[in-house]
């Protein structure tokens, strides 16, 4: 015999919120405008952090020759820490731009930082007010746009800096960010009320993170976000060394960092995103029908097989970094890795 139904007055267990409860359209003009809108926040904010790679190998090589790879190091870890830890809170913004190293610091590390936190954390968001049973398919197309940013930018700094130099460059960049922002702001809508905050005294204390969503008594919501927050970190490494490890690989002198010989360690990372579009829009499908943690665990599993059975036997073979040695293995890892 079945137990008899809780008491829901003598429960400490809460009730529902009434925005579970909220039908989502999964679809129609308004919620793939939304789509699109999304798609544009993150082919500038994502495109751009898939693209430091190519800044990684100009700052050390071009801008700041005097300091050292450590230093260089910390630009693009704070960019990272930035990008992902201030989506859930935005502080001061610090716009300063030149060539010693606390200024390339504050511009791209704090400034770029927040810039593509402020896109990216709404980008992910507004897409799930719109989508419930085809999330993972509108939310997949929507992350294609960090991969064609990713094939974007290095291309076109690869095509533009030899020619026009390096202040222009980024003014180019910047003009096509704010096109796509601006299209971003105009596209994406929230359609879900915000969630009553009882303990939120203020607007302004009702915008600060709630920690109380971490105590579920057993961890696992802590525990996952962690989790993912380390896997967007690991997933950082690769897109920012892949341009560096090939220059050092092929033993490419500091002259050829921009074009000719090197050429190809941007199109490396070029490829490596264009892959990722594919991987995106198929997972984001698949999760739809398989479960987005069962997917995520897949995939996961590639990126460290690759890996391990790629990249780590391409760095073996070309231990002596003769510009004679095939990159096959590092092209097969490249594909593998985005996707």
């Amino acid at each position: 015999m079945p137990p008899p139904p809780p008491d829901l007055e003598k429960s400490s267990a809460p009730l529902p919120d009434p925005s579970d409860l909220t039908t989502y359209p999964d679809g129609g003009t308004r919620a793939w405008l939304v789509v699109l809108g999304a798609w544009c926040g993150l082919t500038a904010s994502i495109g751009l952090y898939n693209t430091t790679g190519v800044f990684s190998v100009i700052i050390s090589n071009t801008i700041l020759t005097s300091s050292s790879s450590t230093s260089i190091g910390w630009i693009f870890s704070i960019y990272a820490f930035m990008v992902w830890i201030v989506g859930v809170w935005v502080g001061p913004c610090f716009d300063v731009f030149g060539p010693k190293y606390y200024q390339i610091f504050l511009a791209f590390s704090l400034l770029t930082g927040l810039g593509s936190s402020l896109l990216l954390t709404p980008s992910m968001a507004c897409v799930a007010h719109w989508f419930d049973a085809r999330r993972g398919l509108a939310s997949g197309i929507a992350w294609t746009g960090g991969g064609v940013g990713g094939v974007l930018f290095p291309l076109l700094i690869q095509g533009l800096l030899p020619h026009l130099g390096w202040a222009w460059c980024i003014r180019i960049t910047a003009f096509i960010l704010l096109f796509l922002c601006l299209i971003s702001i105009l596209l994406c809508r929230s359609r879900i009320p915000p969630p009553n905050r009882k303990h939120a005294t203020s607007p302004w204390r009702a915008t600060l993170p709630d920690y109380r969503i971490f105590l579920d008594g057993t961890g696992v919501m802590a525990f996952t976000t962690l989790g993912v927050l380390f896997v967007d970190l690991a997933y950082f490494i690769p897109i920012t060394y892949l341009p560096s490890y090939y220059l050092s690989r092929q033993n490419l002198p500091t002259s050829s960092t921009i074009s000719g010989s090197a050429a190809f360690g941007y199109q490396l990372l070029a490829i490596l995103n264009a892959a990722s579009c594919f991987g995106r829009l198929i997972s984001g499908s698949l999760g739809d029908h398989f479960g987005h943690y069962n997917t995520m665990i897949i995939f996961l599993f590639l990126c460290v097989l690759s890996i391990f059975a790629l990249w780590l036997p391409d760095i073996l073979t070309s231990s002596s970094f003769s510009s004679s040695d095939s990159p096959v293995l590092l092209i097969v890892f490249v594909i593998i890795f985005g996707f």
